[in-house]
């Protein structure tokens, strides 16, 4: 029989305590003996399920069975199928879509991923793990992310990331990862835990990565012009219509093009059935190569990515009009929808057209904005109406809020009835402070359209307001006599012309052909300041945003990635800054603020701090960036003069004297890095500890104070396994926790 005691350390001796951890005794006596037999072992309080093991194999039990170990708790064991429409997934900057297909630099086929992973439980508090990728031949392993340290939360639980962007692999950082090459081919990404008692755990998944973007649409041209020759027999191609289209994967040679979109029609034949000398508008539906879902050995036209592109074509008779009897020109109605001012055509709006009697389809507006129905001479007035109702944000920034405010307060008037009607944007028939609040939300992404509006209005362009400055007097709106053309004889035809109003934006800046991934205007850069901070799990940092250089403001607007923190709260600076100037939106939050005075700020003034709480360890300049996802990247000085703002970090003095930044890899096995900051010039005593206390190396050197890094090497001592790394000079000192392998 055995008598098993554990006794705290510090009732037997100090020594044993140093380097912030504490350790037990296990003291095992033997009474039958003669003299008892005692044993001693130091442990971690941390390796409590060590300590649990150690007991239950005096018991009989197995030493693995009563060991904890980490455990992933969202590995997944189906096939991962992503494309940039999943979360996460995204088209690198310098993809041919963005840079062109001839550019140099262009890549294509592969995209960016981000992914996560939760893992629970372990030895000890804390956990180091890394991301691998297993290409398509099995064989060959990429590093996505390296052995990093994380530390478990109050529920026992740490969220594992990788990001593509951040891989230590040039080709991955720069281009992402190639989608599979075919339907049977997948990727495996490896995932690898290590806790503090050097237990390794590992999820596998299976990842299969295939192209969802449709082409690109080259600019729109024409009207193209075709003349039916003497045969009387003309064929068309598709492709003929293209302007340039582009694909995230595939070469303009590799895509196909038809005038159907649910089957590949590469020609159309035109004899006598289409009306001659007007303008005819046809879409033509551009197809990538397109990936073979099923597994049959042959992609079929459903399986492509497409996107249609509206065409305008102009068909002429044959030189001496012997082939066809010619249309009634009197029965064409057609017109042009444009912006205000600009005379800017207006695509993909919905023209419909009332006949009572007589139905007719709905016809969608190309580039250049015009539409035509032909109509049956059957003596009843023709009703036309113009709709759109997209993409409510497109041309709606600060910088119209802007604007709205200064017409509020009566400094700058909004001086025309389109501009009144597009600064109503909760459709009240005035314009108040309520529309600055739902126009505020729009650009933040608290709306992705308006409640109470359509992205566009119309009014018929030779519409006469009886008030400019007020135009909803005298008639309900939206009021058929503004936003609908009735024609009683379609052979005296008046103007079929409309106005398109963008809703929310009244400082012209809308591109009225917005359908699909366009690159961003390119502003000059302009730097927001803050400095470099080093965090861990729960630390709650303040981040100070300043100025780089003396300005006069008039207001921002951006979307802010903060991986790895939770935002608590933006608090003023040099600028008044509410809860009304941000929103929220997981690891990303979005700010628009303005000032119609506009503020002067010199440099190094603070606009706001961000207080964040940690929710893993890291840094600022690997976690916060300033970018587009949600609401684009604008800077705003007087004049309305905008750049592109730019967040920049700045290395600063440690308030605490000597600190140890990182310490990476950790656990390793031949050699590491530990970075540190040291606040003065020194004598620096660089010292390894065992969980003991015994010292196994040392090294001293004389330092400049700064940022430093030490490379510490295995082989210049014996000792393995849970080791305590110092760093003292002659006023401070500094402990780290490093686990050395085998």
């Amino acid at each position: 029989m055995f008598l098993i005691f554990i006794v705290h350390c510090s009732l037997l001796t100090a020594h044993y305590c140093d380097y912030h951890h504490q350790c037990l005794y296990l003291i095992i006596i033997n009474p039958s003996g003669s003299d008892p037999h005692l044993n001693v072992l130091t442990m971690n309080v941390s390796y409590s399920q060590v300590i649990a093991s150690i007991l239950l194999s005096f018991c009989g039990y197995s030493l693995s069975n009563a060991q904890s170990s980490p455990e992933f708790v969202t590995c997944s064991d189906s096939l991962l199928r992503f494309c940039v429409n999943d979360d996460g997934v995204r088209l690198p900057q310098n993809n041919q879509i963005f840079l062109g297909e001839e550019h140099p630099d262009a890549t294509r086929g592969s995209v960016h991923v981000t992914r996560s992973m939760i893992v629970s439980g372990g030895c000890g508090s804390l956990l180091n793990y890394k991301v691998e990728l297993l290409l398509e031949d099995s064989t060959t392993v990429v590093m996505l992310q390296p052995l990093t340290e994380v530390i478990l939360d109050t529920a026992g639980e740490a969220t594992l990331v990788f990001d593509t962007e951040l891989s230590p692999d040039v080709d991955i950082m720069l281009s992402g990862i190639p989608y599979n090459s075919s339907c049977t081919e997948n990727y495996a990404i490896i995932w690898t835990a290590i806790d503090s008692c050097d237990t390794e755990v590992i999820c596998s998944e299976k990842l299969h990565l295939f192209d969802c973007s449709p082409p690109i649409p080259g600019p729109s041209s024409g009207p193209h012009t075709s003349n039916l020759p003497n045969g009387c027999f003309l064929i068309l191609f598709a492709k003929d219509f293209d302007t340039g289209s582009l694909d995230d994967r595939y070469s303009f040679d590799e895509m196909l093009f038809s005038f159907e979109q649910n089957s590949y029609t590469p020609t159309r034949t035109i004899v006598c059935q289409w009306p001659f000398n007007v303008e005819l508008h046809w879409s033509v539906w551009i197809a990538d190569k397109g990936e073979d879902y099923n597994c049959n050995g042959h992609i079929a036209w459903n399986e492509r990515n497409k996107v249609e592109q509206p065409v305008t074509i102009i068909i002429h008779d044959d030189p001496f009009g012997l082939c066809c009897e010619p249309v009634d020109l009197d029965s064409i109605l057609s017109g042009r929808i444009t912006t205000v001012p600009g005379n800017a055509g207006i695509s993909q709006v919905y023209v419909t057209a009332t006949q009572v009697g007589h139905p007719y389809p709905t016809y969608v507006t190309d580039a250049d904005g015009r539409y035509s129905f032909g109509i049956a001479p059957i003596g009843q007035p023709v009703t036309i109406k113009a709709e759109r109702n997209d993409n409510h944000k497109n041309g709606v920034s600060t910088i119209d809020l802007v604007k709205i405010q200064k017409h509020l307060l009566g400094r700058d008037t909004l001086d025309s009835p389109y501009l009144l009607i597009a600064a109503d944007a909760n459709n009240s028939q005035n314009v108040s402070a309520i529309d600055l609040i739902e126009l505020r939300k729009l650009v933040l992404g608290i709306y992705t359209e308006l409640p109470a509006n359509k992205s566009w209005r119309f009014v018929r362009a030779d519409y006469v307001f009886q008030d400019p400055m007020d135009p909803w007097f005298g008639l309900p709106w939206p009021a058929e006599e503004i936003g609908s053309i009735t024609i009683t004889d379609i052979t005296n035809q008046d103007s079929l012309d409309f106005y398109g109003i963008k809703i929310g934006d009244v400082n012209h800046s809308v591109k009225p052909n917005l359908t699909g991934i366009l690159p961003r205007d390119s502003y000059a850069p302009i730097k927001l300041l803050t400095d470099q901070q080093f965090y861990r799990t729960g630390d709650i940092i303040n981040v100070p945003v300043r100025v780089s250089s003396d300005q006069t403001l008039s207001g921002f607007q951006f979307t802010m990635t903060a991986s790895g923190l939770e935002v608590i709260n933006i608090l003023p600076g040099a600028i008044a800054v509410t809860e009304e100037n941000y929103a929220l939106f997981g690891d990303k939050f979005t700010m628009s603020w303005f000032d119609e005075n506009n503020i002067e700020v010199s440099k190094g003034d603070v606009l706001f701090t961000i207080q964040l709480r940690a929710t893993s360890h890291g840094n600022l300049n690997q976690s916060l960036s300033i970018n587009s996802d949600i609401t684009d990247a604008e800077l705003y000085l007087e004049n309305e003069e905008t750049f592109l703002p730019i967040l920049s970090f700045q290395n600063k003095s440690i308030e605490n004297g000597l600190e140890i930044i990182s310490c990476a890899p950790n656990p390793w096995k031949e050699e590491t890095s530990v970075s540190f900051y040291l606040p003065e010039s020194d004598q620096v005593v660089f010292s390894l500890f065992d969980v003991a206390g015994r010292q196994v190396y040392s090294e001293t050197q004389f330092l400049k104070n700064g940022y430093h890094e030490y490379q510490l090497h295995s082989s210049e001592f014996a000792d393995r396994g849970v080791m305590f790394f110092e760093i003292s000079t002659s006023s401070d000192k500094a402990v780290r926790k490093m686990i050395v392998l085998d």
